[in-house]
């Protein structure tokens, strides 16, 4: 096995140019370094810069939930982490350590994608596995641009390697109209390059119809429904994918990389800290090992009765997706159960992009071009398995309330309820409504402050301290 890594200057805002692997691209070790000049010069060395790009997926993801859950009606904080409370309760400043960390882990994995492109076509190698690993790079790249953009508005569009900290401080921010049409044109690559499945060790790379289901929601995201449907419709028709029967074995740490995973960051328990903790950090604080092994639960991610309320009855999804541990009253999920022996050894994925998640994009897709009879199809789809009668053609209009409640409680802790709100509209009228509901009964609901800024999140102090010529947001310092 071997393992490598170079050195670069980067912007403030970035902490560009790891690259690793080993036999397995989720096999991944601890990095050493190496000469610059001596990298990139076989195939094997891109191999391993695509491996270490995927890699730092890992990272991005490990607080995922804080900025896509926590801000909503879904969960709340109910721990003493000051910096998930305001999170939680909206209050958030410019020095929040969760945005900060939001920002730079995007543009350290842009910039490991960049790095990529950049290089692979002086490289000798196969030419199918070239076309290949641009796709991913190009993929990946897209994923962390779609999510910065809706969080924060415009952003720095950096497509090249960063070589120096004059070059990087010369990247400012850049309309968010662009960024969506650079995601276009990558990801329209990135459909065509990908391989539709792959097998072996190689299972959990991006393959077609992830890349086509993340340019279907990126059409969504920019209003741009009529382009929507035929890359979600294609999505939801490969043959590769579907519903399973059981929504528990979706997530089951048994039945990793199940055809209703289009993609999901891998995470390995193999005893050198490369798996995750969710199970650790969202089972109820207090629960002992009642519920996971391994180390003190947290509670970092714990329901909201309103989510809890929300489900109908009999909906077979539910004591899946959202119960209540007895002994303190806290409802907690039971998507990411596990009983690792440690910490960061869990073998619990991140779901990213599901099969549901495309039938409900699709269906709304259908709605907003005015095809509402075929979009309650795909909708109903996805009822079925939860073993729920289906929707009548109700009229576009409480169509889209329709949908929007469904993805609700089918992707509930999954990391988009939040942005959901966002692309819709309605996070200031919900999270308003949700504080006047639940003040004096929810966890803190009274301290929440909804402002209208709060439909982006700030550019983080520590980017704007070393780059000044960086903009910040409407209603932030």
């Amino acid at each position: 096995m071997k393992s490598h890594t170079y050195k670069l200057v980067g912007m403030a805002a970035m902490v560009l140019g790891l690259a690793q692997g080993c036999t397995s691209f989720v096999d991944l070790k601890s990095p050493t370094v190496v000469n610059r000049d001596d990298y990139f010069n076989r195939e094997s060395d891109i191999t391993a810069a695509v491996n270490g790009m995927y890699n730092s997926l890992r990272g991005y993801y490990n607080n995922y939930f804080v900025v896509a859950e926590v801000p909503s009606d879904n969960t709340e904080a109910n721990n003493g982490n000051l910096a998930y409370a305001e999170v939680d309760q909206q209050t958030w400043l410019n020095n929040n350590s969760y945005f900060q960390s939001l920002w730079l882990n995007s543009y350290n994995t842009i910039g490991r994608a960049n790095i990529i492109l950049d290089k692979i076509d002086a490289i000798a190698m196969n030419d199918n596995l070239k076309k290949q690993y641009k796709g991913e790079a190009l993929f990946v790249r897209s994923l962390m641009y779609l999510q910065l953009a809706q969080f924060f508005g415009d952003v720095p569009l950096i497509l090249k390697e960063v070589k120096t900290e004059a070059e990087a401080y010369s990247y400012l921010r850049e309309p968010i109209a662009k960024v969506y049409a650079q995601v276009e044109t990558d990801l329209l690559a990135a459909i065509e390059a990908l391989p539709p499945v792959y097998t072996g060790a190689n299972v959990g790379r991006a393959p077609k119809a992830a890349a086509q289901a993340l340019l279907g929601k990126m059409y969504l995201v920019s209003k741009q429904f009529p382009k929507a449907v035929p890359v979600l419709k294609a999505a939801k028709e490969d043959a590769n994918f579907g519903l399973l029967d059981d929504y528990a074995q979706v997530f089951s740490v048994d039945n990793r990389n199940n055809k209703e995973i289009l993609f999901a960051v891998q995470y390995i328990a193999n005893g050198n800290g490369e798996g995750s903790s969710f199970c650790i950090r969202f089972a109820p604080f207090g629960s002992g090992t009642d519920i996971t092994t391994g180390a003190f639960p947290a509670g970092s991610n714990q329901g909201t009765e309103d989510l809890n309320d929300a489900f109908e009855a009999d909906d077979a999804r539910k004591p899946v997706a959202i119960a209540r541990y007895a002994t303190t009253n806290a409802l907690y999920t039971r998507k990411f159960l596990d009983r690792p022996i440690a910490n960061n050894e869990g073998k619990n994925l991140w779901p990213v992009i599901r099969y549901a998640d495309v039938l409900l994009m699709y269906a709304e897709a259908l709605n907003e071009t005015g095809a509402t009879g075929e979009a309650i199809k795909p909708l109903n789809e996805v009822r079925f398995r939860a073993d729920l009668d289906d929707v009548p053609d109700v009229g576009q209009t409480a169509l889209r309330d329709t949908i929007q409640h469904e993805r609700r409680v089918e992707l509930c802790f999954e990391g988009h309820r939040y942005l959901d709100l966002l692309r819709t509209g309605k996070m200031l009228e919900v999270m308003r409504a949700y504080k006047e509901k639940y003040k004096g009964v929810g966890y803190l609901v009274e301290n929440y402050d909804i402002r209208d800024r709060n439909v982006l999140f700030p550019i983080p102090f520590r980017e704007r301290s070393l780059n000044p010529e960086l903009s910040q947001n409407l209603g932030y310092d």
